[in-house]
């Protein structure tokens, strides 16, 4: 029996100085009479595009704040349900074997008769400023069955505040905007006729993308205003694998001549026709066809499916326009206050717009009864952990991703990772790992533990010991955090190591939430694993101690974050991003043998356009002087195995790293790379092949002061400029694809053969 549960975690995938206007000269009836439909359309569009700054709220306004009340319901037609239980059957080729019965539509039908399948209520304040952006603060937020919210439910953005921007959201997805600067290359407009609302006389253009650009725009209509050229209505609706329907209302100020956003409504249901659609940016909905298992025989043809619907209800109130709003911290996107959760009925009937009926009041009962009987919260809570590599017990979070690797010096690495989580303890946490290589037949550990000062503000103090192994020559930036792989690319080819006894003290902060710093003290004993000899201040050292003070920032001035008492979580991640990275050592200190100052610098900007795939660029640069063993240069990110032919070196492809650049082949005290990647969309082979194509170029730059230091290794310097070129096939078959590169240019191999790799690539798809 399929179960009805289902439904509600469906549903959680798809949810969680005053300006005066001077009107523009107004287009008259002579102008509706005579001028056909279309070209008439486009001379009102213009006429709408040359007054956005008089009436765009963002434009026009200098503060402004509103509250809004949301209302989403998950629910069905019960009257066109058939509600017969149903026998499953599986095709064999010689016949028909029963598989199992369903109950799932007469279950859904019955349930119909009292409540809802779900329901979502939420209260918010917004507030805007031209100098602190826009803040969305959740005064109160009531998610049937869950206690804790879903943070990526309340980052969803249903419907654009604004259709004056370039690009519009429906439903999570985002589209060209009629009324931006792609409109009139993505749109028709045709005339509608007119009507008026507040008594105010408006325009009806129908607009509707150009053949060619189905994928990137939206149909619908807009409602202008003929004095103002103001919005005044819009409806769109998207009919793809599902069907999206949107009106967004607008309220009339006479007093600053603006027509302000009033009201959104959202309904979602079956779409009919078979283009498959992707949702909030990633969630791809497939077809109806794709969807069909045909060698499943059902003797109730009625999917459930067909019937159930989304709709949600949003209005704003208590709207005040350019009176003094207060905005506490800059960057914040969405603060959810600690109380929003745990509101009681006098709030719900203070802030309500809609009477809510006793349906919905039913349907709280029922899916909080369900929830809690199936314990779906926690299971949510296990899943999302899962998700980014930990198993959760009720105190400890175990890091499953570091029970096996592999290189080629430790050879397979066993191990067991754990940290404390939040039910343990909300201010101080504790974690652990140990690992042990098959090859090297040595054992590695480490320990710390961490004191939150400040949630707001991510203040954080911390003392970390290890003993174990990193790799000669890399860069990491402190404030980088955890990074989650199902397995390290590049881990797999690596063999140049050194070994770490590192103690470790450092502090956190956000200056704000976009700009992050980490700064650290560290002593550390460092032996490198393969022969080799430093010369400093006329003595050679094999093994070297070092103390230094590290100080890292990270900047990522557009990203978009959720505050809450639980901490800071990001809900929209956007370019460019900043790292910047200072390290001091100090001879003399604490018996420390090196002097040097190194700074780091990297990079990276996306370019998104809409349906043409992801254009990306890196830079990373490092400039560094002093006492300076191999350890501590820059190694330009290697990961081309040794190989007399290209299958012989035939691996794991890294993410960023130079795939045809031999380890230990190039080393330097300053350098410089570049990285461009274009990712073409996804092809629509079959429902199950859909391999994803990109292209990759590489160029690097480097030099190396006092080479006659370095005894007993041999490497080079990129003075002359390293370059590759390839293409990747991402995604052919569960996630697994191919990687082919090319090396030309100042250091190109005499045997052609060298200059080639061939590896294959792993993304971890999850079926989006």
């Amino acid at each position: 029996m399929k179960d009805i549960s289902l439904f509600i975690l469906y549903m959680i995938g798809v949810m969680g100085g005053v300006a005066q206007n001077t009107p523009g000269s107004a287009i008259g009836e002579n102008d509706v009479l005579n001028t056909t439909p279309d070209s008439l359309a486009n001379a009102i569009i213009s006429k709408v595009i040359e007054n956005k700054p008089k009436n765009d709220p963002d434009a026009i306004l200098n503060t402004y704040s509103y509250n809004s009340y949301t209302k989403a319901i998950i629910s069905a037609d019960r009257k066109a349900i058939n509600g017969t239980v149903d026998s499953i059957f599986k095709r064999r080729r010689n016949g028909l074997k029963f598989k199992k019965i369903d109950s799932t539509n007469y279950l859904i039908k019955k349930q119909l008769e009292k409540s809802h399948l779900y329901i979502l209520e939420k209260v918010s304040n917004f507030a805007y400023s031209k100098e602190k952006e826009k803040r969305e603060t959740i005064l109160g937020i009531h998610m049937a069955g869950f206690k804790k919210p879903i943070y990526e439910v309340l980052a969803i953005e249903m419907q654009s505040f604004s259709l004056y921007n370039t690009r519009i959201k429906v439903f999570g997805t985002d589209f060209f905007s009629p009324l931006g600067s792609k409109g009139k290359q993505t749109y028709r407009f045709n005339f509608e006729g007119s009507s008026a609302i507040e008594g105010r006389k408006n325009y009806i253009i129908r607009y509707t993308p150009k053949e060619n650009k189905q994928d990137v725009g939206i149909p619908g209509l807009l409602y202008i205003d003929a004095q103002s050229y103001a919005i005044q209505r819009n409806e769109s609706q998207l009919d793809a694998s599902i069907e999206v329907q949107a009106i967004q209302q607008y309220k009339y100020f006479p007093e600053h001549n603006l027509w302000f956003p009033s009201a959104n409504n959202i309904r979602v249901d079956k779409g009919t026709t078979n283009k498959a659609v992707t949702l909030f940016g990633k969630l791809r909905v497939a077809t109806s066809e794709q969807m069909i298992d045909s060698s499943i025989v059902s003797t109730n043809e009625d999917d459930i499916k067909d019937h159930i619907y989304l709709v949600a209800q949003t209005t704003n109130f208590d709207i005040t326009l350019n009176k003094p709003v207060t905005i506490e911290r800059k960057g914040t996107a969405i603060e959810l206050l600690k109380v929003a959760s745990e509101r009681d009925s006098a709030f719900w009937e203070q802030y309500r717009t809609q009477d809510i009926t006793h349906k919905e009041l039913e349907t709280y009962k029922a899916v909080d009864s369900l929830t809690s009987a199936r314990n779906y919260e926690n299971k949510l809570s296990f899943i999302r952990k899962f998700m980014v590599g930990y198993i959760t017990t009720p105190y400890v979070d175990f890091d499953y991703k570091s029970l096996l690797k592999f290189n080629r010096h430790e050879g397979f690495r066993l191990g067991m990772s754990a940290v404390t989580n939040s039910n343990f303890s909300q201010k101080y946490t504790i974690h652990a790992y140990g690992a042990y290589g098959t090859k090297d037949k040595d054992f590695k550990y480490g320990f710390g533990i961490e004191r939150r000062l400040d949630r707001y503000d991510d203040t954080r103090i911390g003392i970390i010991h290890k003993n174990d192994l990193e790799e000669s020559g890399s860069l990491t930036f402190l404030t980088d955090g955890r990074a989650f792989y199902l397995f390290e690319p590049r881990l797999f080819n690596l063999t140049y190591f050194h070994k770490i006894k590192d103690v470790s003290a450092y502090l956190t902060h956000d200056f704000n939430p976009k700009l992050q710093s980490r700064f650290q003290l560290s002593y550390q004993d460092v032996t490198p694993t393969y022969q080799y000899s430093y010369s400093n201040d006329g003595e050679q050292y094999h093994n070297y101690q070092n103390s230094s003070i590290t100080a890292s920032i990270q900047w990522n001035p557009f990203n978009k974050y959720l505050q809450s008492h639980w901490g800071k979580t990001v809900i929209e991640k956007n370019y460019p991003q900043f790292s910047l990275q200072y390290t001091q050592a100090f001879k003399n200190i604490i018996n420390s043998d090196l002097n040097y100052t190194k700074i780091a610098l990297r990079a990276m900007q996306e370019l998104r356009p809409l349906n043409k795939g992801t254009t990306s660029f890196q830079l990373v640069a490092g400039i560094s002087f002093g006492d300076l063993p191999v350890t501590e240069l820059y190694n330009a990110s290697p990961n081309q195995p040794g190989g007399e032919k290209i299958l012989n070196r035939f691996s794991v492809a890294g993410r960023n790293s130079f795939e045809t650049m031999y380890f230990n082949e190039f080393l330097s005290d300053k350098y410089a790379i570049i990285q461009a990647k274009h990712t073409f969309n996804r092809f629509n082979i079959t429902s199950w092949l859909r391999p994803e194509l990109a292209l990759i170029s590489r160029f690097g730059v480097g030099s190396t002061a006092k080479m006659h230091k370095h005894h007993d290794i041999e490497f080079n310097s990129m003075e002359n400029g390293y370059s590759e070129s390839g293409i990747e096939l991402n995604k052919i078959f569960k996630g697994f694809g191919l990687n082919f590169m090319y090396r030309y240019g100042a250091y190109h191999l005499p045997n052609f053969d060298d200059n080639i790799s061939l590896k294959f690539t792993y993304y971890l798809t999850l079926g989006f």
